[in-house]
């Protein structure tokens, strides 16, 4: 009974919801009742209450050493963009737009560097006046202040908090790639381009496009033992590293690339390709 509610609930979502507004599905809305945390005015956040969640291979498929071993990850509340960031959104705050798939307003921004996703997540910042949470960028010695109320990427575990939405199958939608279909866009149904935010149905936290669409850059440096040395709480991977992780797949990318334990996109953070894009979040000091 409850898995089929879910579902019923994920497609209501879809039908009456079907672009990236209001609505709360298994979480809390970004309502500004908290005054070190103000709404947000540029883009949707919806709130996640955090919690304890099995990180990881669940289901053994795939044979990625990287995403063992399974464990209990703790992740404290935090805000995250109900879409990716739009090429609208990009503009609005960095005054340029380096897509390569253009032409409508809401697609995903694509073809970002990590250093220019940091650097937007600061002057998004900005432009709402909360406290930016980067600094050293132009040094290329990034360091995140966690306690800031502004924007930032979201580490691998808060992404894949979000992203499994209390499940534990391959993908939030299930385990095959008739599920995945639903909620994502993949090489199988993309047409090899990407698609505006939302058009898909979203995950049970009413988060669209976490499969698929675009790569999401995370914080973290990528380390295929990182699982065995990662914190249990909050964790935040290496302190250093030479690659950075990308979450979730793309259009452009097999369904195996979209499973919501996947880690096999990483590139050097100057790296930027046709579909590397970015989500946001917020800290709940």
């Amino acid at each position: 009974m409850t898995r089929i509610v879910f579902h019923i609930l994920r497609r209501m979502t879809a039908v009456f919801f079907p672009v990236c507004v209001s609505v709360c599905v298994f979480a809390g809305c970004d309502t500004g009742t908290d005054t070190k945390n103000p709404p947000s005015t540029f883009i949707e956040m919806v709130t996640l209450n955090g919690g304890a969640f099995r990180m990881g291979n669940i289901n053994g498929s795939g044979g990625q050493q990287d995403e063992l071993p399974v464990h209990q990850v703790t992740v404290h509340p935090f805000m995250i963009s109900r879409c990716e960031v739009t090429q609208e959104l990009y503009v609005r705050a960095t005054g340029r737009n380096p897509s390569i798939h253009t032409g409508v307003a809401k697609l995903p921004v694509e073809n970002i560097d990590w250093y220019e996703a940091v650097a937007f997540c600061n002057s998004l910042s900005a432009l709402e006046n909360f406290t930016p949470c980067y600094t050293g960028i132009t040094e290329r010695n990034v360091q995140c202040d966690f306690g800031a109320n502004g924007y930032r990427l979201p580490t691998e575990a808060e992404w894949e908090f979000a992203c499994r939405a209390g499940t534990s199958t391959e993908y939030s939608s299930g385990d095959n790639v008739n599920a995945l279909s639903v909620v994502g866009w993949h090489a199988g149904n993309s047409e090899g381009t990407t698609h505006p935010v939302g058009e898909r149905e979203a995950n049970g936290f009413g988060l669209f496009d976490m499969h698929g669409n675009v790569l999401e850059w995370c914080w973290d440096w990528y380390s295929a033992s990182a699982y065995g040395a990662n914190a249990v709480q909050d964790p935040r991977g290496p302190a250093s590293g030479a690659e950075k992780v990308l979450r979730g797949g793309s259009a452009f990318l097999l369904a195996t690339n979209h499973r919501s334990s996947c880690r096999s996109a990483y590139l050097t953070p100057g790296t930027k390709r046709r579909d590397t894009g970015m989500r946001v979040v917020r800290s709940i000091p």
